[in-house]
């Protein structure tokens, strides 16, 4: 396959996958973000590209570049954070998305502009995420074409992010038994850990990777398919199975395959969901207000084909170039499952710099 990437290498050309901000990009942004908020606008499926912003969506296209090729990342540094009302610092994240792509719910309760914060989850419950929690998350994919996370604040001690490519890992599977990434193409059963739509399956089988014509792909979230197996209906995971996922875990956490890296304040990485695999070490806090990452979920249209066993409620790109995401996670969410709007925004306000103190569980 080849044209995957090593960390080792990566991790001394920083010049190819991280990347300033101008000032003059900064600076348009933060104007229309403030205007936006000004006016009353917010995170919404409605809405529409922003026009008017040449500057950053000249940055947004060169971005898309490095999503849709090589390296398949980038970090960007210097991303406008430091506006008093945290409304005007979402909005900057949502209006960017919207020229990088196009915006999706990340769960059926409409969110839009995930917090990336310890919030005492318990990774090792099926219906808690991961993300809420400060524990370490091993290497996964998201179900969306792109993640973007903005780091508002970083944590007090960990919290490193890790990436890997999931080309160079398929091509190190082959130096294992061939039966091994014969395996991995075959479907898995994931739990969709309550996210299905009504009449669904609560479990979806799909294989960790996949080629659709010329396109190739990663799936795999450990926990979703060992999560499956609390569904009677489900397949039993079999010996070759778990044996192969063994060997790709050994893989992923190999000396030198993976990039690991500090995200600051400021700082916005871009993950091409399909061709990157992200993993998180686990974080404390120190007592201070705590780790923050905004994520967005962005449908690509430079994202690869999928095939069929791909579950609906993904936000994709749609193959059909219609300009808005596909599958149920694209719809606009309705008031039984958004809080309203003064509500929502006083909740923000006051969690965003005021927490200093997180309930966590035993």
């Amino acid at each position: 396959m080849g044209k995957g990437w090593l960390g080792a290498s990566l991790a001394d050309e920083e010049q190819q996958w991280r990347i300033a901000v101008a000032p003059d990009v900064a600076a348009e942004l933060t104007a229309a973000a403030r205007a936006a908020v000004a006016a009353g606008r917010r995170p919404d499926l409605i809405s529409r590209r922003p026009a008017g912003l040449g500057l950053t969506e000249e940055f947004a296209t060169k971005l898309r570049r490095c999503l849709a090729g090589q390296p398949g990342f980038a970090v960007v540094t210097g991303f406008p954070v430091g506006a008093d009302d945290p409304l005007e610092t979402e909005m900057a994240h949502w209006l960017f998305g919207l020229l990088a792509g196009r915006p999706v719910s990340q769960s059926r309760t409409g969110d839009l502009l995930g917090r990336v914060e310890d919030r005492g989850a318990d990774i090792a419950s099926p219906v808690q995420r991961g993300y809420e929690s400060s524990a370490a998350l091993p290497f996964h994919v998201d179900r969306t074409d792109v993640i973007g996370l903005l780091c508002i604040r970083p944590a007090e001690s960990g919290g490193l992010s890790r990436i890997v490519s999931s080309k160079s890992v398929h091509d190190l599977l082959l130096e294992e038994p061939p039966d091994a990434l014969a395996e991995l193409y075959r479907p898995y059963p994931n739990d969709r850990r309550g996210e299905q739509q009504p009449g669904e399956s609560p479990w979806s089988g799909i294989p960790v990777f996949s080629r659709t014509g010329d396109s190739f792909a990663v799936r795999y979230v450990r926990r979703f398919i060992a999560g499956s197996q609390r569904h009677d209906r489900a397949p039993r995971l079999t010996e070759r199975q778990s044996a192969a996922m063994d060997a790709l875990d050994r893989i992923l956490e190999r000396p030198g395959v993976s990039l690991d890296m500090e995200l600051r304040r400021g700082d916005l990485q871009l993950i091409n969901n399909f061709h990157i695999l992200h993993a998180r070490s686990a974080f404390e806090e120190g007592g201070g207000r705590g780790r923050l990452l905004l994520r967005l979920w962005l449908a690509f249209e430079g994202s690869p084909s999928c095939p069929s066993t791909t579950p609906r409620c993904t936000g994709r790109w749609p193959r059909a170039a219609t300009g808005v995401a596909s599958g149920p996670s694209a719809r606009r969410p309705g008031p039984s499952v958004v809080p309203s709007r003064n509500s929502a925004e006083r909740h923000r306000r006051a969690t965003w710099e005021k927490r200093s103190v997180r309930s966590r569980r035993p």
